[in-house]
């Protein structure tokens, strides 16, 4: 097969590395599997809002900025239990959102020096483990206030969607994909 030439700039340079054709095109067929649509005309890749991932990420980033809320307008006893649950829930937030950007508007396509399947399961393998501790600690201090354990089953809710997203984007990085797409 042929052999396509990457960088980070989109391009050819004389610092590039080779990456077989093959390698490209599974990643191709990956990215269509996940995005529901071949990559063409506009910024904004709409197709990715309705895929099941685009929808994924928006429901972890809705229940962990709910988890966030609860957690910083609820009355506090552990001042640094509660706090590492806040920069826990708002960091992966933002990073959901990151991720959804750099889907939406197809900058995974051209940032090809990144292994994006490899990247999104090692952020969502980081966030399952840290919002689990994160919410296992709340849980041992909530008791008696609302707030706090309204936060902490919203932690429990995201650490699942994110395991789930985890699980979700192995399979797309380990397991093979088709070699044609049936429409």
């Amino acid at each position: 097969g042929g052999v396509w030439r990457a960088n980070c700039e989109g391009g050819t340079s004389a610092r590039s590395e080779e990456v077989p054709l093959s390698l490209r095109l599974g990643e191709r067929m990956a990215d269509m599997v996940t995005t529901g649509s071949r990559s063409g005309g506009g910024f904004l890749d709409f197709n990715y809002v309705r895929s099941f991932a685009g929808i994924l990420k928006a429901v972890q980033a809705i229940v962990i900025f709910i988890a966030f809320l609860c957690i910083t307008c609820s009355q506090w006893t552990h001042y640094s239990t509660y706090r590492y649950f806040e920069v826990v829930t708002i960091w992966f937030f933002i990073m959901v959102l990151v991720f959804y950007i750099i889907y939406l508007t197809r900058l995974h396509q051209k940032m090809t020096c990144i292994h994006w399947p490899l990247t999104e399961f090692l952020h969502y393998a980081v966030a399952t483990v840290l919002i689990l501790v994160a919410s296992i600690i709340g849980a041992t201090k909530a008791y008696g206030y609302a707030g706090l354990a309204t936060g902490v089953f919203f932690g429990f809710a995201s650490a699942i969607l994110y395991g789930f997203g985890a699980w979700q984007s192995y399979k797309m990085w380990r397991v093979p994909q088709p070699a044609t797409v049936t429409v």
